[in-house]
């Protein structure tokens, strides 16, 4: 075993990178780095140098840690080079939105996690994790786990260390952690050279463009975003491209450019079939309602709701729920009403209860529920960040205020309105 480590790994594996391997090992073990270094004989300090690659783990020490706690570990590297390669066509199923190949690559892991942990490809096994686990819902153990996977990037290339900080950054995302998602996505960026998947930039430079979006400049999400459909472009990834399209259409809208949002999210309703994942679809159908209705088309966005009821799912209605606003802005308050309790059976977010209440507070011209409700609105749309209920929460308002002739608070609601389209949200919203 000694005399094959010494003629493969001193040529292929960098000797700093075996402390990277033995502590990946470790913690899979859940041993402590006290017990381990106890077993190997060194100190608590050297070890923990050799794990981040400030010393140099001797070969001897990798042999006795292996003997010791994997004795069928395989010294081959023909499982790293199977690895990397699954991992490649990891990464481009992603970019290429190739979902069932996704799955293949999956299943092909768990069938060979116990192989792939008991040999150098055990590092290649955490990134595949990252990628997996971080799109499902995990528990905390798991979730501690995989947080200690960026601390495995140095041993691989550039866009390999980009692709691990960006599914942590998209876990970050996911659990509300807008501001270390940022930080990891950033990160990820100036990681990559581009020179094994140039495409991915622009996966990250999405992903960054719905996190800055949320509190920072929907004009730099814009910016972002045509960026991304760039260097999808260059590499004629049609799928990303269309899917960049609900981006844009979604930050124009939220800077009041609604025409122009409306002519761009049709551009993916128009290629309902080219998608594998319905989502693209469905999330822009969703989108559409809501821009018609901003944009003051009541009557186009009733019609698009009664053409598109297929699309309907009662458990996640999206923007199916406004039916009874553009009622209410076509003065039918008998079929808006109607309408709300259509929907009383659907699951119902904190903010579409909160604005079905409002809209009730309007029909029957209750000023003090109406500023109750107002100020809870603006309360959920701004802690969930929620800009474009807030956007169409200005324009009942507007329409309220405008028909009692509340000139006063018509100012202040315009003025909201600019401060929304600027990103520069009233700290009154964040009661």
């Amino acid at each position: 075993m000694s005399k094959m480590f010494k003629n493969k790994i001193n040529i292929e594996i960098e000797p700093k990178k075996l402390g990277l391997i033995e502590k990946r090992l470790r913690l899979s073990s859940n041993l402590t780095i006290e017990q381990a270094a106890m077993c190997l004989n060194i100190s608590k300090g050297s070890l923990s140098e050799m794990e981040n690659g400030k010393r140099r783990m001797k070969e001897d020490v990798f042999l006795n840690f292996t003997k010791r706690f994997y004795p069928q570990f395989n010294f081959d590297l023909e499982l790293v080079e199977t690895a990397s390669n699954k991992l490649d066509e990891l990464a481009l199923s992603f970019i290429y939105c190739n979902f069932s190949q996704e799955n293949e690559i999956e299943k092909w892991v768990e069938d060979n996690r116990i192989q792939l942990l008991n040999s150098f490809a055990c590092l290649y096994l955490t990134v595949f994790e990252t990628y997996f686990y971080y799109r499902k819902s995990i528990d905390k153990e798991e979730e501690e786990q995989l947080n200690d996977s960026k601390n495995f990037a140095s041993y691989f290339s550039p866009d390999v260390r980009a692709f691990l900080l960006f599914n942590k950054g998209y876990m970050d995302r996911r659990q509300g952690k807008n501001n270390q998602a940022v930080e990891l996505f950033e990160r990820a960026l100036r990681e990559m050279d581009g020179k094994k998947w140039p495409q991915l930039e622009g996966v990250i430079k999405q992903n960054l463009a719905c996190a800055v979006s949320e509190y920072v400049s929907f004009q730099q999400s814009l910016d972002l975003v045509n960026q991304a459909q760039n260097c999808f472009i260059h590499d004629a990834n049609y799928l990303r491209i269309v899917s960049t399209y609900n981006n844009k259409a979604v930050y124009l809208c939220l800077m009041g450019q609604y025409e122009k949002a409306i002519s761009i999210v049709d551009k993916v309703i128009l290629h309902k079939n080219t998608f594998q994942d319905h989502g693209f679809y469905s999330l822009a159908v969703s989108n559409k309602i809501m821009m018609e209705m901003l944009a003051g088309h009541f009557d186009r966005a009733l019609q698009f709701i009664h053409d598109h009821k297929s699309e309907f799912n009662s458990r996640h209605p999206g923007n199916f729920i406004l039916e009874p606003y553009s009622l209410l802005r076509l003065k039918d308050y008998k079929g808006c009403l109607k309408s709300i309790k259509s929907y009383k059976d659907c699951t119902l977010s904190e903010d579409d209860e909160a604005f079905y209440i409002l809209i009730k507070a309007v029909i029957r011209n209750r000023e003090d529920r109406i500023e109750k409700e107002k100020a809870k609105m603006f309360s959920i749309c701004y802690r969930t960040a929620n800009w474009a209920m807030a956007l169409l929460t200005l324009h009942l308002l507007i329409y309220h205020y405008k028909e009692t002739k509340q000139n006063d608070h018509l100012v202040e609601i315009y003025e909201q309105q600019t401060m929304l389209y600027n990103h520069q949200m009233p700290d009154a919203w964040n009661v």
